[in-house]
């Protein structure tokens, strides 16, 4: 097991990367209203999974990476993948 308490500040940026993925933020308001259009003129994503619950959808614009989460009965859920800092 990795002891977190142990870790150089880079070591543990790194594992906590690696368990919660790459930094994002849930798009609202106008923002999210923009980006959604977007996605609903293009003909498919560039990735796709199903896990029963919700169905999830990667997209990428200008080197930019969304990921749309939909749950049932729920508006779809639009997160920006931000850049490491």
């Amino acid at each position: 097991m990795t002891n977190i308490l142990n870790m150089t500040p880079e070591e543990a940026k790194a594992f906590i990367r690696k368990v919660m993925g790459p930094p994002r933020r849930v798009l609202e308001g106008q923002e999210r209203d923009n980006i959604w259009l977007m996605i609903q003129l293009q003909d498919e994503p560039d990735e796709f999974s199903n896990n029963q619950h919700s169905i999830s959808e990667v997209y990428k614009f200008n080197q930019q990476e969304y990921h749309v989460h939909y749950f049932p009965n729920e508006d779809p859920v639009i997160e920006e993948i931000t850049k490491d800092d």
